[in-house]
């Protein structure tokens, strides 16, 4: 195989993370998979985040560094990272988490075993800012499962998802900036219509939730108008039929955690 069909790239967009960035780093380079590359794009943090970047860097090559001259947030610096990618596969990773020490090297073997597969999840640890554990996900593991609930954010932990770029049109993975709070979401609905995805058994991915609290800065109305609207973009767009039932449920679970 050339050194491209089993490289992973890592996109790694940072905005003020310094006080979780090393660990997130080292957790990505010191995989027992180690053809990879890290596509970091730091998005004009005030806190020291892009000195860690230059240090890590300057240790190990297979860091790539940019840097936004103002904040853009994540679907900018998503598309940025895109652009760079060389790698067979690729992941979108938050500098707040830590991956298991077999994350890529479990999910790069399954995709290899399932040439058809478009990517490949895993179980999540959910854990607090001072990294106590507070749960654990029960992801279904068939691609039927997770089809059925893309949508409702209860069936993968996108950040955890490795994807095959080979079965992928070009220009398929780009993030739209006014998508939030759905910006995995909308993604992971155009990539299910050229393959199907699976989740591993293994907890791989631990994972600190601190969007919550940009979260609940919507009001009641923007969730129920922003779940309706990727409602009807999944009729109109990609022949897909949600269960409105469920995307509204979605929004209870998330404005009462």
């Amino acid at each position: 195989m050339k050194h491209t069909d089993t490289m992973i790239s890592v996109i790694l967009p940072v905005q003020n993370a310094s006080a979780f960035l090393r660990t997130s780093l080292e957790s990505i380079l010191k995989q027992t998979h180690q053809n990879l590359e890290v596509i970091a794009i730091d998005d004009n943090s005030k806190d020291g985040s892009y000195e860690i970047l230059k240090l890590f860097k300057k240790k190990d090559s297979r860091i790539r560094i940019f840097r936004n001259k103002k904040r853009y947030g994540l679907a900018v610096c998503f598309n940025r990272a895109m652009r760079h990618v060389q790698g067979r596969f690729v992941t979108f990773m938050s500098p707040h988490d830590v991956n298991a020490l077999y994350r890529f090297s479990r999910q790069i073997s399954f995709l290899l075993q399932h040439p058809k597969m478009v990517g490949v999840g895993s179980q999540t640890v959910f854990l607090t800012q001072s990294d106590k554990k507070i749960g654990k996900s029960n992801f279904p593991l068939s691609p039927s499962a997770i089809r059925e609930k893309i949508l409702t954010g209860l069936s993968l932990q996108f950040e955890t998802v490795l994807l095959n770029k080979y079965l992928l049109p070009k220009d398929l993975l780009h993030f739209r900036t006014n998508a939030y709070p759905f910006l995995y979401s909308e993604v992971f609905l155009k990539l299910i219509q050229y393959g199907p995805i699976a989740n591993l058994k293994q907890y791989l991915y631990y994972h600190r939730d601190l969007t919550i609290a940009r979260y609940r800065t919507l009001t009641g109305f923007d969730h129920h108008f922003s779940h309706i609207k990727l409602f009807v973009r999944s009729l109109a767009g990609y022949d897909y039929r949600p269960s409105l039932r469920g995307l509204l449920a979605r929004t209870f679970i998330n404005a009462n955690r």
